[in-house]
């Protein structure tokens, strides 16, 4: 190619995002709710988690509402990023 040519026309690039999710296919919808629910249990934990500390600092006694689910909600948010991390490892090796 000389430096007078213009550059050839690359290849049609596909507009949409290899990466980013489907959101009209069931599966992507899925992990938008499994994402979503993840986020709010772990958000649930943390704000219990905090109030434990807080109720501690203050030397008052502290509900067991926020301990258990501290408890409870911090696991389930954890399992749930698992699983979508395993999700996304099985979708990228079946394309």
């Amino acid at each position: 190619m000389l430096p007078d040519e213009s550059a050839p026309d690359s290849p049609a690039r596909d507009p949409r995002d290899p990466l980013a999710p489907d959101l009209t296919e069931p599966a992507g919808r899925g992990r938008l709710v499994l994402t979503v629910l993840a986020v709010v249990f772990a958000a649930i934990g943390l704000v219990s988690l905090a109030a434990i500390l807080a109720t501690a600092f203050l030397q008052g006694t502290v509900w067991p509402g926020f301990v258990l689910a501290s408890y409870f909600c911090l696991p389930i948010a954890f399992l749930l990023m698992a699983a979508l991390v395993v999700w996304s490892v099985l979708a990228r090796r079946r394309s």
